[in-house]
């Protein structure tokens, strides 16, 4: 199984942008779509273009940039910030500001050494930008560099902060979290060794605990004031965790690459339940989205599910293609975007009913 692991980063994220000569060529980094919402629009960052879509019909607002370059592909899920900018990172090693409401270029910060496969944390004026060049940037609303922190790994998960110790957090490829004092960089604590990559962004509560899952196939509690380990869970089978869980009223909900998902208890570490691969029918990547006493999921296989909080499937509706971005609310909507189907985002009710679907044009 961990073979099949190591097959699924490697294919789906594209890590290595040229393939040896002997097996015939150049081949070009590959994603799964990036998505993150307004009020009024839907933006996905895929390939060689950022597209804006109206929520309410699925139409097309904007593409960037207008005719698609090879030279630019993208991953990360874009960033939006107060004063209407849409951050999206490039593989390219670029790290982009559009305008929010017309796609055009705002700026571009070019200093990184490697791509960016995390999404930016953006938090009043600040951007932090982490990099596969093992670095986190801080930057000003307007692109200016403020500082940088290097880790020891690379970082492809989106950073989080908490305001009562002025702390952020940064998951890494070396197997440890770090607390970072936003405004001047320097270090506050370094976890513990967690047995394995994190690529999924922690989840925080009010009492002071972050939630860390691994590619060790283990979900981490630790105290946000030190970073040491309060209780740590193991999933079935050494299932490795793609994306962070989703806290909501006191349970931790995550899914795994072999296709499990679980409901732990979020104070002990205990699990409450667990569904297994043979009614979920794909790898899990993306985080849960939980609205109220819904959970929604979606699959490799291409399939959105709809489960209540005691992990009873209440509907499924297959979309096609295959899922790997964590779904997205917007107003009444469920957003999913699949690949390896024309259409690019599908919208369905809360009732597994399609809205509407984006295909985006020649």
């Amino acid at each position: 199984m961990k073979h099949k692991h190591y097959l699924f980063i490697l294919v789906f994220i594209g890590i290595a942008v040229t393939l040896s000569a002997c097996a015939g060529g150049v081949t070009t980094a590959t994603s799964w779509p990036g998505l993150t919402v307004d009020d009024q629009y839907a933006y996905v960052a895929y390939n060689t273009q950022v597209y804006a879509v109206d929520l309410i019909n699925g139409s097309e607002r904007w593409r960037y940039p207008a005719e698609p370059d090879n030279k630019i592909t993208f991953y990360a899920d874009p960033s939006l910030s107060q004063d209407g900018q849409l951050i999206v990172g490039g593989y390219d090693y670029a790290l982009y500001s559009l305008n929010a409401e017309t796609g055009t270029q705002n700026w571009v910060f070019s200093d990184a050494e490697n791509r960016y496969i995390a999404s930016s944390l953006i938090q009043e004026e600040n951007i932090f930008a982490p990099a596969a060049d093992e670095n986190l940037y801080s930057l000003d609303l307007n692109g200016r560099l403020q500082w940088t922190f290097s880790s020891e790994g690379e970082s492809w998960a989106q950073p989080i902060i908490d305001d009562n110790c002025k702390c952020l957090f940064l998951p890494t490829m070396d197997h440890t979290v770090y607390a970072i004092d936003p405004q001047n960089g320097t270090q506050k604590w370094r976890s513990p060794k967690l047995g394995g990559a994190i690529v999924g962004t922690p989840a925080y509560n009010k009492d002071g605990v972050l939630y860390v899952g691994t590619f060790g196939g283990k979900l981490f509690a630790l105290k946000a004031e030190d970073g040491s380990i309060i209780w740590e869970f193991s999933t079935a089978d050494d299932g490795w965790i793609w994306s962070g869980p989703t806290l909501s009223n006191g349970v931790a909900y995550f899914g795994d690459l072999d296709g499990y998902f679980y409901a732990v208890d979020a104070d002990n570490g205990s699990q409450i339940w667990q569904l297994p691969p043979e009614q979920l029918d794909g790898e899990i990547v993306g985080s849960p989205l939980v609205i109220e006493d819904s959970i929604y999921i979606t699959t490799e296989a291409g399939i959105l599910f709809k489960l209540d909080t005691a992990g009873r499937i209440q509907w499924s509706q297959t979309i096609g293609g295959k899922i790997y971005t964590s779904p997205k609310a917007a107003n009444d909507l469920i957003l999913v975007t699949p690949i390896q189907i024309d259409e690019l985002l599908v919208a369905v009710n809360q009732d597994g009913v399609r809205q509407w679907s984006f295909i985006p044009a020649e």
